[in-house]
């Protein structure tokens, strides 16, 4: 659990970050507060401080002076930056000294959350302080969609990324087998920069994430290009996948979610160095069936779990066209895949347990042939989802069940609600929830609502509206905000199948 200080010579802006903000729900056990840099520098002598988040101008010691003082003093502390429009010439010192980020004032409580999670997403990973930990911050935020479009126009003009070129698109690069790749990353970058904007960064998985932009993205060229590149290198310890080509920065999300679903859905000892995904953005029938197939794989009733095998079973069959049974064994194996990897992103292992079983993908297989080895392939993802699951601590899996619970029940739910269900602290939940699963427990369970509320958008006669009270959301458009920020698009034209 983590003890964070708030410092501002303002009581009235003290007490709106005290109040505003859910600290207890990240963990967040102990926060301080402080009336200028002096008494800043005074609880800093008595309590263990994890993140400072500090006031540029203040009477005698300013916030840039206070973060030097601290960065000599304490190094582990993470620092954040209170600043307002026209000090950006403060904000670029704060830069150098290796601040996590900067907000402006009036503060704004989802900017607010969004900064802290991420200074305590470093804090978790062990991430050390550098003067690029800003910028590495926010090309996450950008590829991840949890940056607000006014913050991340803001930090591109202090951090000098482009958001105002024709095209962009992810090209993740993933180490496949053990030995050094930095030369062909950097052999990458070289030839990229020849004819578009490129920056890089290192996401959460330890994939190195390029972000192209330019005009005219032609993914199949660029596919083309790095695989020329590999070749020349003799280079095949990498995969490299390239995600969709957006017209709007605010869109890159998207690209970046196709690009690790290429890596993530594939068989990483194969010899392929282009990883392909099977769609180019969402697609609410395969979606569905994941929904499905996570339904199941949640149930504790074994019945409920074979009848529902079997019906998810025969109704892939029924989809084989031109007697191609491999195509929906292949699609069966990558919703599997895709259940596993988002409910246990921590886990290391998955694709190799998952492809590693020489599954039947014979081109034409008897109905009877397929719906065995379908039926095999869901029951030994079942297996190592209930791995996973039991790996977690009991305080854990009981706050998983009773948020899927309460999103089926559309009870809503919280962090507050379940401490107070079973006698907990909400800062140690959220801390251990985040620790043993790399999820906040709040955006666990923003997407179980955003899943469930797939299922029932495929039907017509559910209301938008209805649909975002039975998920538990609070308003519609908290909703529709939600599913945006999620799929890229609104819940309406996603239910058509479409793309903005």
């Amino acid at each position: 659990m983590y003890h964070v200080l708030l410092v501002d010579d303002e009581e009235n802006v003290l007490q709106i970050l005290k109040n505003t903000v859910s600290w207890q729900e990240m963990g967040v056990d102990l926060l301080l507060t402080a009336q200028g840099a002096r008494q800043a520098l005074e609880v800093l002598e008595r309590q263990q401080v994890h993140l400072l988040i500090t006031d540029i101008k203040m009477p005698g010691m300013d916030g840039i002076r206070l973060i030097r003082r601290v960065k000599e003093a304490y190094p582990h502390i993470r620092c954040i930056l209170l600043t307002a429009y026209g000090e950006f010439e403060y904000a670029r010192e704060a830069i150098r000294l290796g601040v996590e980020n900067y907000l402006l004032k009036p503060v704004v409580r989802e900017e607010v959350e969004q900064t802290v999670q991420k200074a305590l997403d470093n804090l978790y990973g062990g991430m050390q302080n550098g003067e690029s930990l800003l910028r590495e911050n926010i090309l996450r935020r950008w590829a991840n969609g949890t940056i607000t479009e006014e913050e991340l126009s803001e930090r591109a003009s202090v951090l000098g990324l482009n958001l105002y070129l024709p095209e962009y698109c992810v090209i993740c690069l993933v180490k496949k087998r053990e030995g050094d790749v930095h030369t062909f990353r950097t052999a990458c970058v070289e030839l990229l920069s020849k004819q578009l904007e490129i920056c890089s960064f290192w996401d959460e998985k330890g994939r190195y994430i390029l972000i192209a932009g330019g005009r005219k993205l032609d993914t199949e060229e660029l596919e083309n290009q790095l695989s020329r590149l590999a070749e020349q290198q003799m280079e095949s310890r990498v995969g490299i996948a390239i995600g969709v080509s957006v017209s709007d920065a605010g869109n890159l999300h998207l690209s970046y979610r196709t690009a690790c679903d290429s890596v993530e859905l594939s068989d990483l000892d194969q010899p392929e160095v282009i990883l392909k995904s099977s769609s180019n953005g969402p697609d609410i029938g395969t979606e569905g069936l994941v929904e499905e197939v996570r339904f199941l794989f949640f149930s504790e009733e074994e019945r409920t779990r074979e009848n529902g095998y079997q019906h998810l079973c025969h109704k892939l069959y029924r989809s084989v066209r031109n007697g191609e049974t491999d195509k929906e064994t292949a699609l069966l194996l990558r919703i599997c895949m895709r259940v596993l990897v988002t409910e246990f992103p921590l886990h290391k292992e998955l694709q190799e347990k998952m492809f590693g079983v020489k599954w039947k993908m014979e081109k034409e297989q008897t109905e009877g042939a397929f719906l065995e080895e379908a039926g095999k392939i869901l029951r030994h993802a079942q297996d190592i989802f209930m791995e996973c699951l039991d790996l977690y601590s009991p305080v854990v899996q009981l706050a998983i069940r009773y948020i899927r619970k309460s999103v089926m029940e559309g009870t809503g739910g919280s962090v507050k609600e379940f401490c107070a269900i079973n006698g907990m602290n909400p800062a140690y939940l959220g801390h251990l929830y985040k620790k043993e699963t790399g999820i906040f427990f709040n955006d666990y369970l923003a997407g179980c609502r955003i899943s469930r509320s797939i299922i029932l958008l495929r039907n017509p006669n559910n209301k938008i509206k209805d649909i975002a009270e039975r998920v538990g959301f609070a308003s519609v458009s908290y909703y529709v905000k939600c599913f945006r920020e999620n799929k890229g698009i609104s819940p309406a034209r996603y239910r058509l199948g479409l793309t903005d």
